[in-house]
Order: C-alpha cells, then sequence, then structure tokens
C-alpha cells in the first residue's frame, strides 16, 4: 500500500477516535447531570449534539474517499466497512446521552424517587461496556472486544429489573407516573448504548479476526 492511502487511513482512525471521544464525554455528563439534577450541565450536552453530527459527516466523507480513489488490500477493507458502522454506533451513543440530558432536565424539579431504582448500576455497567470497547478498536484488542460482548446480557436482564421496578412504584403511587416513564426511557437509552458498545465490539472481532460474531450468543452459535 502506498504512502497517501495509509496516511489517510490513519486520519480516519484519528477521526473515529474524536468521535468517541466526544460521544463517551457526552454520555458521562448527561449521566452526570442525572444523577446530580444538574441543568446547566445537561443542556451543555443537548448543545454538543451538532458538533457531533459534524464530525459524523466528516467521518463518512472520508470513508467515501478512501473507497473511491485507492485500491486497498482485504485488511484495510475490513478497517473502512467497520468504520463505517462505528461511526453511526458513536453518532447514536451521543444520541442517547442527548435524550438522558433531556431527561435530567425533565427530572430536576424534585427529588428522585427511591435512588433512581437500578438505573446507577446499568450506567455504570453501560459507561464500562462502551469504554472497553472504545479500547477495544484503539488497541484492536479482540479479547477485551468479546468481553464486551459477553456483558451484554447483564445490561438487558438489568433493564428487565428496571420496567418491573418502575411499574410497580407507579402503580403503588400513580404520582410517579410522570418522573418513572422518564427513568424508564432513561433505561432503554441505557440498554441500546450497551447494545451499541456490543456493536462497535463485534467491528473490532471482525476487523482483528475477520470473523463475523453479529447475532451469534456467547458461546459463538447464531442466535
Amino acid at each position: 500500500m502506498t504512502s497517501q492511502p495509509l496516511q489517510q487511513l490513519e486520519e480516519l482512525n484519528r477521526l473515529l477516535l474524536q468521535m468517541a471521544s466526544q460521544s463517551e464525554e457526552m454520555l458521562e455528563k448527561s449521566l452526570d447531570a442525572l444523577l446530580s439534577q444538574n441543568v446547566t450541565r445537561a443542556k451543555v450536552v443537548a448543545a454538543r449534539d451538532n458538533e457531533v453530527d459534524a464530525l459524523e459527516l466528516t467521518v463518512d466523507a472520508h470513508i467515501f474517499n478512501l473507497l473511491t480513489q485507492h485500491r486497498l488490500d482485504a485488511e484495510s477493507l475490513r478497517l473502512i466497512l467497520s468504520a463505517q458502522k462505528i461511526n453511526n454506533d458513536l453518532k447514536r451513543v451521543a444520541d442517547h446521552a442527548v435524550n438522558i440530558a433531556e431527561a435530567a432536565v425533565a427530572l430536576s424539579d424534585a427529588p428522585h424517587i427511591t435512588t433512581l431504582v437500578i438505573i446507577p448500576h446499568m450506567s455504570a455497567i453501560a459507561r464500562s461496556m462502551l469504554k472497553e470497547a472504545i479500547d477495544s478498536f484503539v488497541y484492536r484488542d479482540s479479547t477485551l472486544a468479546h468481553d464486551v460482548i459477553h456483558r451484554d446480557d447483564e445490561v438487558d436482564a438489568l433493564y428487565l429489573s428496571a420496567k418491573e421496578k418502575l411499574e410497580s412504584l407507579v402503580q403503588e403511587n400513580p404520582v410517579n407516573v410522570h418522573r418513572g416513564l422518564h427513568l424508564l426511557s432513561v433505561a432503554t437509552d441505557l440498554e441500546r448504548i450497551a447494545d451499541l458498545a456490543t456493536n462497535i465490539a463485534e467491528e473490532v472481532v471482525f476487523i482483528t479476526e475477520a470473523e463475523v460474531v453479529k447475532h451469534k450468543d456467547s458461546a459463538g452459535q447464531k442466535a
């Protein structure tokens, strides 16, 4: 491979890492805003959405130029195809962070019901999964990527528990309906962020092992 496409691949990697950093920071700030009921911090997250939109388009344009201007080997093509999917996944993480920030604003006017139920636990796992998925991409670490994939079921189980608990709280006291619905929305966002982290990890496995693991269970069988 000539130096020019190699340099462009390095630039693609840099842009993706920038996208990852922004999405991860937005998620962290939105969750902090929710837990601390900090409206100012929540609004900062929402204001950054346009930056991520612009960066997503920049990455897409870079990928298009690489595909149309150069003949690439199989390894580079795997990276580019995965980069396009990871770019979209990171944008969706940012979108969910904005959703959580909006819920934080809506829930800022009164004390949280019960200590946010299972939300803090879900938050910790989803953030950890996203960080590890990004690290697995940075270091091309398929072992770490597989670890992320195997943790997805844990978040799914927590989501079902949170849903059940919130429904119970609403039934016990209808006054909790407004706050319960917002918290259920947050739990849904966290479950989907965990799914997106899993998607990123699956792409890392594709890049490093040339193996498609999407739609397979933890034992490696098709789901």
